[in-house]
């Protein structure tokens, strides 16, 4: 089946902030479909943005299905600074980074670098293929997932993918899931599907936290790892950090204290920016297994690698 192709519908131009880098944050944690090194594009349900750094100011061109019609671009203007966090001002975060004997290290590597959002259906799918996964593993089985059901456009002469909406998703696609990669998994992202086809409200990016997060901890196979990551990766709440077994032996040996105190002590230092931390502690140490991530740390090896796999370079091979 050919892939549909998408009709120019307007444009939007946006100031870009001083602290802000575009390559840095279309680089991060994507895809070759999604970033080509120039061109970075934001999938939506009823749009794909082309988004192209002009320098002082970032361009935003918008197509839709030929059969779709909106009504104007004013509310994607909020989405799109939003999805990029051109609003976000990281100068508390970054003062803190400066002290941390982890992260100042790639301070002036990733000054800039945001954590593109995306709808809180897709953030709690990514959150659920990271479960129990390392960085490729759970990287793969997501693109499994968008290249297995997402709906296939073109744009500018791009082949793309938009994501599935949570209502593609049911009991019937759980043999396509498992062969995705998800395993055990696919359960849980049925169940999430369930969740977000049936009150929709919670796929927007104003849904508040709270609700959010009660809602995704009431699903089977969600814990607070998943709802966590969930909620920093579509609301920019990073206030309750994302603790996995990987970055509690990492902070252990960083600030050489019990295993049991680590989130105590990382929500202490790090306060309403605990989250974000913890995604740049990924991009800083290339997400690398936690055998070779102590290691590097033992050795003083902080900064990202640019020859390896990594967030920063997935964009290259998948």
């Amino acid at each position: 089946m050919s892939a549909e192709k998408l009709v120019y519908f307007d444009k939007l131009v946006f100031k870009k902030p001083k602290d802000f880098s575009f390559f840095l944050t279309a680089s991060v944690y994507n895809f070759s479909f999604w970033f080509n090194g120039k061109r970075l594009l934001v999938p939506l349900e009823d749009a794909i943005i082309v988004l192209a750094d002009l320098g002082s100011e970032i361009e935003a061109r918008v197509y839709v299905s030929k059969n779709r019609r909106l009504e104007g671009v004013d509310g994607l203007g909020k989405i799109v600074e939003h999805v990029l966090g051109l609003v976000e001002n990281l100068t508390e975060f970054y003062g803190i980074v400066a002290k941390d004997p982890l992260l100042s290290p790639s301070l002036e590597t990733l000054y800039g670098m945001h954590i593109r959002a995306s709808q809180p259906w897709i953030a709690s799918v990514i959150g659920v293929c990271q479960q129990n996964a390392s960085f490729r593993q759970g990287w793969k089985m997501f693109y499994n997932f968008i290249r297995v059901f997402g709906k296939r456009v073109s744009v500018e002469g791009i082949e793309t993918y938009v994501p599935p909406s949570p209502s593609n998703i049911n009991e019937n696609s759980m043999d396509m899931l498992l062969d995705a990669g998800l395993g055990y998994r696919a359960k849980t992202v049925v169940a999430l599907a369930k969740l977000f086809a049936g009150k929709q409200h919670l796929n927007g990016f104003d849904v508040g936290s709270e609700e959010l997060e009660g809602e995704l901890l009431s699903i089977r196979g969600v814990g607070e790892y998943t709802s966590r990551l969930a909620l920093a990766l579509s609301l920019r709440d990073y206030s309750k950090p994302p603790i996995d077994r990987w970055l509690r032996r990492i902070v252990a040996e960083v600030y050489k204290i019990d295993e049991k105190s680590v989130e105590r002590e990382y929500t202490r230092v790090w306060g309403r920016w605990s989250a974000l931390a913890a995604l740049y502690t990924t991009v800083a140490l290339d997400a690398e297994p936690l055998t070779k991530a102590l290691e590097r740390i033992r050795a003083g090896r902080l900064r990202p690698d640019p020859s390896k796999i990594s967030p920063l370079t997935l964009w290259k091979h998948l």
